[in-house]
């Protein structure tokens, strides 16, 4: 992609950096060469449900609230330190090199699908304060630039809860009954959505977005993260 001229004087004084190793790479290439052939692609064909290649899923065609769900990366190898800097720091970078590589498969596995708006699954407002910022929003937003996508804050989280991956994967959907509300105003109803995390573990998160979105009207609500652990 052609560097604009802001951008280009950004890069100058500001460098990128790999979303993975920290290398400085040139405008928008987003991961480093050595990087980019390391990286852990989750490869076709993928599972229509979870979005893990078939010979790794062991979600036995289970359904959820979400219609399906997509990820270009395992949650590992060189992917582990990208998305630690992207829950820690928030980089305009780094968000943009995840954004386009969900963006693009995306596209690959929902082919032309019309959302009609990009949303993401929120932090509780006191940990949103303490770090900052919510990394799953600023993601969502990336991606909806991407795709050329409204986005909206539809979610918000009552409660805190204990993290997601410090529980065993039986206790994870009991952790989040009830936990997340659609903002009042929202533009679900009858909408085509887009739900956007950072990782997937059990899908538990997502799921429970997903549920409360349908029950607020939505019409379909489809799933993506920038990485998945393996079962």
């Amino acid at each position: 992609r052609k560097a604009p001229f802001g951008g280009w004087l950004a890069a100058v004084f500001f460098p990128e950096r790999c979303a993975a190793c920290g290398e400085v790479v040139p405008y928008r290439q987003g991961f480093c060469g050595r990087c980019r052939e390391s990286l852990p692609r989750i490869v076709p064909p993928v599972c229509p449900l979870c979005g893990r290649e078939k010979a790794a899923c062991d979600c036995r065609g289970r359904r959820r609230h979400y219609e399906r769900c997509v990820m270009p990366f395992w949650y590992e190898g060189a992917v582990k330190p990208g998305i630690r800097q992207l829950k820690e720091t928030g980089c305009r970078y780094t968000m943009a090199a995840y954004a386009g590589e969900i963006a693009a498969v995306i596209r690959r596995e929902y082919g032309e699908e019309p959302f009609d708006l990009v949303t993401a699954a929120p932090l509780h407002p006191r940990t949103r304060q303490e770090r900052g910022f919510d990394q799953a929003q600023r993601l969502g937003r990336a991606v909806a630039e991407e795709l050329g996508v409204p986005y909206a804050d539809t979610l918000c989280k009552l409660y805190e809860t204990k993290p997601q991956k410090e529980l065993p994967a039986r206790e994870r959907s009991g952790n989040l009954l009830g936990v997340f509300d659609v903002r009042e105003g929202s533009p679900v109803q009858g909408a085509r959505i887009l739900l956007v995390d950072d990782v997937v573990t059990t899908g538990a998160t997502l799921d429970e977005c997903a549920k409360m979105l349908k029950l607020f009207g939505a019409r379909e609500v489809y799933a993506a993260a920038a990485a998945g652990t393996r079962p």
